[in-house]
């Protein structure tokens, strides 16, 4: 389940993909990492020179003032939709994406098989699509605090649940599909429900009473992730608590989720300084710690690799934060986003290259 973390905004979006074609050309991208074979890849981002980015699978989705559009592994178009929305939201999962804007009252999703528009009149709050192609759509709803609805693979609607109290914030869909998470701020605290989706029967309930979190994640073993600005919550998604993990007095600049594990990027408030990179268990045991020389503008992850976007530079590591390569001058960089097999897509100026280290 891969959202571009929306943090900033509700913070800042962690996005990650990295591209200059001309360094492809002069072999600064270059000595493969492992599996996979990326000569072939040629994206086609005309149009898209000012769009918005964020991972889908081995691919990636793009989304613009004017249109929208899915690439797979080599770059090839999958789909594309003229559907446009104005602020701009986007989520992908394998060969899918989900995009948006918030409150307003479309959505479209983006598949290899094609486009779908789908209309939800009380607005869109959050969306998710996980690798297996279900949707999950957070809407206000007359009547209810809002809604919750499951868009399987075929665009149809399978599943939804009515809110009725607390003010929901964001829902997420587990990676076999079988249950669903929502996030609300309750007087009690902020509220995790957790529905199975051949129910509406509640199947478990958590309430953090001491954070003030304003988004969730199912992480790829099925465990609940949820984010504060000062802290995070890991969660069983039958409700037991798994581990919290204090930011210490720093704050969250963005976070991605790969295999097994979060990376989460923290800056500090002390004028001149800087921060860290967090890698942590989906039981939010800290793994790995870094302090970062440089400012941090972006993380992406996947698999077992992460990619960090700093202000002239984008390094790629591995989970226990060894340096596999870096590609250097990256100022002006839309995005770079982590791929499984180590190698990460590179976008900016209406180009996109891998980078391989």
């Amino acid at each position: 389940m891969k959202k571009p973390g929306r943090i900033i905004g509700k913070l800042l979006i962690g996005l990650v993909i990295l591209a200059v074609a001309v360094l492809a050309a002069s072999g600064v991208i270059g000595s493969r990492l492992n599996k996979k074979d990326n000569s072939g890849f040629n994206a086609d981002l005309a149009g898209f020179e000012n769009a918005r980015f964020a991972a889908a699978g081995s691919g990636f989705a793009a989304v613009s003032d004017i249109a929208c559009r899915l690439y797979g592994r080599n770059g090839e178009v999958l789909c594309t939709a003229s559907r446009s929305y104005p602020q701009l939201q986007i989520a992908g999962g394998e060969e899918c994406a989900a995009v948006w804007s918030e409150g307003g009252s479309g959505l479209t999703l983006l598949r290899s098989s094609g486009a779908a528009d789908l209309d939800f009149s009380g607005g869109v709050t959050a969306a998710d699509v996980n690798d297996a192609g279900t949707a999950v759509v957070l809407a206000g709803e007359i009547g209810y605090k809002g809604s919750v609805t499951v868009v399987d693979s075929d665009n149809s609607s399978v599943y939804r649940v009515y809110i009725g109290s607390g003010y929901p914030l964001d829902a997420d869909i587990s990676p076999d599909s079988l249950r669903v998470a929502i996030l609300s701020l309750t007087s009690a605290g902020s509220a995790v429900s957790v529905y199975e989706t051949d129910s509406e029967q509640l199947y478990a309930e958590y309430v953090c009473e001491n954070r003030s979190c304003f988004e969730l994640e199912y992480m790829s073993d099925g465990r609940l992730m949820l984010i504060s600005n000062d802290g995070a919550v890991f969660l069983k998604d039958d409700g037991r608590l798994m581990g919290e993990l204090s930011f210490d007095g720093e704050f969250l600049k963005g976070y991605s989720a790969g295999d097994g594990y979060a990376v989460l990027l923290l800056g500090r408030y002390k004028a001149g300084s800087t921060g860290r990179i967090l890698v942590v268990d989906t039981a939010g045991n800290l793994l790995h710690s870094m302090d970062t020389a440089a400012e941090t503008e972006g993380v992406s992850a996947a698999g077992k690799y992460i990619a960090v976007r700093y202000t002239d530079e984008t390094v790629l590591y591995d989970t226990e934060l060894n340096v596999l390569g870096s590609l250097q001058d990256t100022a002006g960089i839309q995005a770079a986003v982590m791929r499984s097999d180590g190698s990460a897509v590179i976008i900016t100026g209406g180009r996109a290259a891998i980078f391989e280290p």
